[in-house]
C-alpha cells in the first residue's frame, strides 16, 4: 500500500520560482492585512470574551456548518459546497507541500486514494456546482438582495472573483486529466473527474509531447492565478473568509441584536466619545463588522424600512461606512438624498455623517432584523444608535418631534405629549392593588407608558390585570410612582436621559419587596431584563405571555370559553428577536378552544416590525411608505379574523395600519391577554369590545 502515490510536481521544472511567486503573494497579502489593522488601531475597546465555549459553538454552527446561510436552501447549499470544496482543496495542497517540500510521507497508500484522489476530486466537482448555482442566481435570475442599492455596483470586481475561482477549479481538473492521460496512472479511477477529463483529452488524438507542453504552461498559469487570489483577499470582499469566523465568535450569542443590550457609555471616562462620528470612535467589533460584510444583501432583504421604501439600506450603510473608513469618496443615493450637501474633507477624518445620511439613521426602527439575518454577525443596529448618540448628545441635530419626545420624557417621565390623565386611569372599575398600599407582592405589574396613556394600550392593561386577578396572582402596580424605563431615550440616542430614567426607576423599585416584575410591554421587558443590569438593577423579569402560559400549565387559570376563528400572531421584535421568546404566546393561543392559528410569511426570527421601535412611535415616517401599512398587508394576506399581539405598541400600530390599508377587512387586533380574558368569560366591560 505504501507504493500507492503519485509524483506531486510531475512535468514541472524550476520549482524555485514557485516559492518566489508565493512569497510575493504573501507579502502583498500581509501588507493588506497590516493596512486594515493600522486603520483601526485607535478604535474603542469592548468586552466580548465571556462564555468562550458557547462562542466556539457559535462559530461551528455559523462559520463551519453555515446554518444561517442554509435558511435559503439553494444559495446556502451552493455556498456550503463552494466554501468547503476550497477548504478541502487547500488542505490537499498543504499535504502535497508536506510530502514534497518537507519530506513528510503522508501522500501514500489508503490516505492518498481516499482523500488526495477521491475526496478532492469530489470536492472540486461540488465547488464547481456550487459556484455555478451562485453565478446563475447573480447574473441570470438576478435575486433582488444581490442587486446593489443605488450607485454601489462594482461589476468588474464582482464578476472577477467568481470567474477566477471557476478558472482555478477547471484548470485544476485539466491539469489532473493531462497527468493521468500521459502517465497512465494505475490509480486513475480513484480520481473520477480527472480520469474523465484525461480520457476526453486522449480521445482528441493530441500527442503526449503537446499535452506535456500544455500542462507546464497551464500549471504556472494556475499557480500565478491562485497566488494572485491569495494576495487579493485583504483588498476584496474575499476578506470575509478571514474576518467572518472572528466576527461570528464575537457576535451576540444566538445572533440576537446587540447581545440584547446596547453598549453603555462610560461617562466617568473623560475621553469617552458620546456616540460615533468618526471611524476611530467605533468599537473594535464594529470595525470588524465593516471588514466582514460579504455584500450578500440578506440584511437589506429583511429590513422593514427598506421594504417600505424608506431611505435606509443596512447593506448600503455598512458599505458606505467601510468605504468612508478606507478614505474613499462617499457614494449615493440610497442612504443620502441626491441633492444633499456632502463636502469631501481632505484634512483629517470627515464625520461619518458625510457617508450616511440622518434620514437613513432616523428611518431605523432598531428591530434587529438586519442583525439576525446577517450570516457573519454584523451588528448594524448598535452602529446606527452610536451615530444617533452623536447627533443627539453632541450636535443636537435630530427631528423636532423627537426633541419634544425627549423633553416630555425628562420633565414628565413619559414620552407621550399632552397627558391629562394619571397612570392609574385605566384601572377605573377594576380592583387593582397598589404597591404603596401593600408594600410587597409576589409580582410587580409594570404597566408601561403605552398601557398607561394610550387608549388602545389601556385596554391591554385592563385585560392583563383582569387575567392576573382571575388566576389569583398576588400582584400590585406602582401607579403614579411608575415612570418610563427610558427605552425610547436610549434608542433615540440620548444615553444621559436613559440613565436618568433608569436611576429614577431603580430608586422607586428599591422601596418595595417583590419577587418578579411582569410587564405587557416588550420594550419595557427588554430594558428591565437586559439593560438595567448594566447599571446595577438586577431583577427577575417575565413577559405577560410567559406568565399566562405558566398559569395555564399549572391550572391556576382555566379556559372556560371559546374563541372561534382563524387567528394569526405578530411577533414583537423586542420579545422575539431580542429575547428569543416565540413559543409562549403561541402556546397560550393554541390552548384556547376554537383557535386556528395561521402564520404570516414573515414570522418568528424573520418577523416584520410594526414600525414603532427606535423612537419611531413618536415621529412621522421620514420618507417612503409606512412600515405598519406593509405589515397590515401581510396580516391581511393570511385571511385571519384576528391578529394577536404581545405589546401595546404593536397593537396600536397594527390597528392603524389595518384601518388605513384594509378598512373593510374587519380584522381585529387583540393582545393575547385580551383573547385569554375573552376565553375565560370575564365581564366583557373589562376587555376589548369585539
Amino acid at each position: 500500500m505504501n507504493l500507492i502515490t503519485r509524483p506531486a510536481y510531475w512535468n514541472i521544472n524550476g520549482r524555485e520560482f514557485l516559492y518566489l511567486v508565493l512569497a510575493i503573494a504573501l507579502i502583498v497579502f500581509t501588507y493588506g492585512v497590516y493596512r486594515i489593522f493600522r486603520r483601526w488601531r485607535k478604535v474603542t475597546r469592548i468586552e466580548r470574551f465571556d462564555v468562550i465555549a458557547r462562542r466556539f459553538r457559535q462559530v461551528a454552527a455559523q462559520a463551519l456548518a453555515q446554518r444561517r446561510l442554509l435558511r435559503e436552501r439553494s444559495a446556502g447549499l451552493a455556498h456550503l459546497g463552494l466554501s468547503w470544496g476550497f477548504v478541502l482543496l487547500f488542505i490537499g495542497t498543504l499535504v502535497v507541500m508536506l510530502e514534497e517540500d518537507f519530506g513528510i510521507p503522508v501522500m501514500r497508500g489508503t490516505f492518498y486514494l481516499w482523500f488526495q484522489s477521491l475526496t478532492l476530486d469530489l470536492a472540486g466537482l461540488v465547488a464547481i456546482a456550487g459556484l455555478t448555482v451562485l453565478l446563475w442566481r447573480r447574473y441570470v435570475t438576478r435575486a433582488n438582495r444581490l442587486r446593489q442599492p443605488g450607485d454601489r455596483s462594482r461589476p468588474l470586481v464582482d464578476a472577477a472573483i467568481p470567474l477566477v475561482l471557476l478558472i482555478l477549479l477547471l484548470t485544476g481538473f485539466v491539469l489532473e486529466g493531462i497527468r493521468i492521460a500521459v502517465t497512465g496512472d494505475p490509480w486513475a479511477h480513484w480520481s473520477p473527474v480527472g480520469f474523465t477529463v484525461g480520457t476526453l483529452l486522449r480521445s482528441t488524438g493530441v500527442g503526449d509531447v503537446s499535452l506535456q507542453q500544455w500542462h507546464a504552461g497551464l500549471w504556472w498559469f494556475h499557480l500565478v492565478l491562485a497566488c494572485g487570489l491569495i494576495a487579493a483577499i485583504p483588498y476584496t470582499k474575499l476578506l470575509h473568509v478571514i474576518t467572518a469566523p472572528f466576527n461570528i465568535f464575537f457576535s451576540p450569542l444566538d445572533f440576537r441584536p446587540g447581545d440584547r443590550a446596547l453598549q453603555a457609555i462610560d461617562f466617568d471616562d473623560e475621553e469617552a466619545a458620546l456616540g460615533a462620528s468618526a471611524p476611530g470612535e467605533l468599537s473594535w467589533k464594529q470595525a470588524l463588522d465593516l471588514e466582514s460584510c460579504t455584500e450578500c444583501g440578506r440584511c437589506q432583504e429583511m429590513c422593514p424600512a427598506f421594504a417600505a421604501g424608506q431611505p435606509l439600506s443596512p447593506k448600503a450603510l455598512i458599505l458606505d461606512l467601510r468605504d468612508h473608513a478606507r478614505g474613499l469618496a462617499p457614494r449615493a443615493p440610497v442612504n443620502l438624498p441626491a441633492d444633499a450637501d456632502r463636502p469631501l474633507v481632505t484634512a483629517g477624518l470627515p464625520a461619518m455623517i458625510n457617508a450616511v445620511s440622518p434620514e437613513a439613521l432616523w428611518s431605523c426602527v432598531t428591530c434587529g432584523a438586519c442583525v439576525e439575518a446577517c450570516p457573519v454577525g454584523v451588528e448594524q443596529v448598535p452602529m446606527i444608535v452610536d451615530m444617533r448618540r452623536h447627533l443627539v448628545m453632541e450636535t443636537a441635530n435630530y427631528p423636532q418631534q423627537l426633541q419634544s419626545t425627549l423633553a416630555n420624557l425628562e420633565t414628565r417621565g413619559t414620552p407621550y405629549q399632552g397627558i391629562s390623565v394619571s397612570r392609574t386611569a385605566w384601572t377605573k372599575g377594576l380592583d387593582v392593588p397598589r404597591m404603596a398600599d401593600k408594600g410587597q407582592a409576589e409580582y410587580l405589574y409594570w404597566v408601561g407608558c403605552a398601557s398607561s396613556f394610550d387608549e388602545r394600550g389601556q385596554q391591554v392593561a385592563r385585560a392583563i390585570a383582569t387575567v392576573l386577578g382571575r388566576a389569583g396572582v398576588d400582584f400590585a402596580i406602582l401607579g403614579d410612582e411608575e415612570s418610563c424605563t427610558g427605552d425610547a431615550a436610549r434608542r433615540i440616542g440620548d444615553e444621559v436621559l436613559f440613565m436618568s430614567c433608569a436611576q429614577r426607576t431603580m430608586e422607586t423599585l428599591s422601596r418595595y419587596k417583590f419577587d418578579t416584575i411582569v410587564t405587557g410591554c416588550a420594550h419595557c421587558f427588554n430594558s428591565l431584563k437586559n439593560e438595567y443590569p448594566q447599571l446595577g438593577g438586577n431583577y427577575e423579569v417575565v413577559h405577560h405571555s410567559e406568565l399566562i402560559r405558566d398559569l395555564l400549565r399549572s391550572k391556576c387559570l382555566q379556559i372556560e370559553g371559546r374563541v372561534d376563528g382563524l387567528l394569526t400572531f405578530h411577533d414583537s421584535c423586542y420579545l422575539g428577536r431580542y429575547n428569543g421568546e416565540y413559543d409562549a404566546p403561541r402556546e397560550v393561543l393554541t390552548a384556547i378552544p376554537g383557535v386556528e392559528l395561521v402564520e404570516m410569511e414573515r414570522k418568528r426570527e424573520q418577523s416584520f416590525c410594526c414600525g414603532a421601535g427606535g423612537g419611531r412611535n413618536w415621529t412621522q415616517e421620514i420618507a417612503g411608505g409606512r412600515i405598519s401599512h406593509a405589515r397590515a398587508d401581510q396580516v391581511n394576506a393570511t385571511g385571519a379574523g384576528i391578529v394577536a399581539t404581545a405589546c401595546p405598541f404593536c397593537a396600536t400600530m397594527l390597528k392603524d395600519g389595518l384601518t388605513v390599508r384594509h378598512p373593510q377587512g374587519g380584522t381585529q387586533v387583540m393582545d393575547i391577554a385580551e383573547i385569554v380574558a375573552s376565553a375565560t368569560l370575564i365581564d366583557p366591560e373589562t376587555v376589548l369590545t369585539r
